[in-house]
């Protein structure tokens, strides 16, 4: 425990404490350290709602992360139920991040939440980059789990441009302008310069096996020409072609392949590894912060392959819920609010699968 938690008044820093054991308990927090995650406790509040209160609106701004700590929350979109979350679930984290609109939220039980504004959490972002570098690992894994282990979504019909065929290796100011014209062209000129001087050029062959699924994900790959089919481990697969970067959300998620790339002609790519790009978003907290929003965004624009007007498929409310508080620090949280070392049930523990949660139809 801090110097700074203990020189405060007994109820308040008891106070305190629990949102602490709470927050420390949610995924999103994991990377954060002990005076980050203090100061956000200290913006964090605890919020009393009556059955039927309405705790966020359909298409409003995503004003906080919502923490449940008793109780139960529907969550409503376009009139439909996509959801239901008891205690231990989080919400709000991604909408915040994509900068999307909430949903309908409402208690359905007499319910009680840790919120914590989106502004603290978001001040945090910039300044704290443990955290943010643990958030990429978790969005990352979320849209890669969403895409079904697959770098983009398959739609039918996807144009795929090789590009253009060239000989002599790319100087780098050649390096600089390519990425400033294509997929990095929102980056600020001091980082696309530093990244395209960490960029190795690789050339291999037609039917040349790029990498396999399970594989140690320490690099990514940035086409400049070619076709390379990406296969998921269940055999779907899709073709990726010139200004696509490949292998970034394993890098950042589970770190090991999900899916096996192999050459279908002759590919050109640029190779970044790891702790090379690690240095450089450490360099530019800026860009880092775009790269998880753009993780965030994506979630929302997934459409699960296979979906239908009626079947369930992924979203950032069922993927955010798919992980839990970690179970010995809310039991800890409850036994310290209840005085009952049996409070927390089994089914409060329970991970919300995706298969749960019908959700609306995604984007054509």
């Amino acid at each position: 425990m801090s110097a700074e938690l203990l020189t405060l008044p007994g109820p308040q820093r008891e106070g305190l404490r629990a949102r602490l054991l709470l927050l420390r308990a949610l995924p999103v927090c994991e990377g954060l350290d002990d005076e980050g995650l203090i100061r956000l406790a200290e913006h964090a509040r605890s919020v009393s709602y009556r059955i039927g209160d309405v705790i966020t609106r359909n298409g409003e701004r995503a004003r906080a992360i919502h923490v449940l700590v008793e109780g139960q929350v529907e969550l409503f979109q376009n009139e439909r139920q996509i959801g239901t979350l008891e205690a231990g679930a989080a919400f709000g984290a991604f909408h915040v991040l994509a900068r999307e609109p909430s949903v309908l939220a409402v208690a359905s039980e007499p319910t009680r939440t840790i919120e914590v504004p989106a502004t603290a959490f978001e001040t945090l972002l910039d300044e704290n980059y443990s955290l943010l570098r643990s958030l990429l690992g978790m969005v990352g894994s979320a849209v890669l789990a969403a895409r079904g282990n697959l770098p983009t979504d398959p739609k039918p019909g996807r144009i795929v441009d090789e590009g253009e065929r060239y000989e002599r290796p790319r100087t780098l100011v050649e390096r600089v302008l390519q990425l400033r014209n294509g997929s990095f062209a929102g980056m600020n000129l001091e980082a696309v310069i530093d990244l395209a001087r960490n960029l190795r050029e690789v050339r291999m062959p037609a039917g040349e096996v790029i990498w396999s699924v399970g594989e140690v994900a320490d690099y990514s790959l940035h086409v400049y020409y070619g076709r390379l089919r990406c296969t998921a481990p269940d055999g779907r697969h899709v073709i990726i072609g010139s200004d696509f970067t490949l292998g970034v959300l394993d890098m950042w998620g589970p770190r090991r392949r999900a899916y096996s790339v192999v050459s279908e002609t002759p590919v050109i790519l640029a190779r970044v590894e790891y702790e090379q790009f690690l240095t450089l978003l450490e360099s530019h907290v800026e860009v880092a912060v775009e790269i998880l929003r753009s993780f965030a965004r994506a979630i929302f624009e997934i459409r699960a392959p296979g979906v239908t007007e009626t079947s369930p498929t992924t979203s950032a409310v069922a993927l955010e819920n798919a992980r839990l508080c970690r179970p010995e620090l809310l039991a800890e949280l409850y036994q310290r609010s209840t005085g009952d070392p049996q409070a927390l049930q089994v089914h409060h523990l329970t991970c919300w699968s995706t298969q749960q949660l019908a959700l609306p139809k995604g984007p054509p």
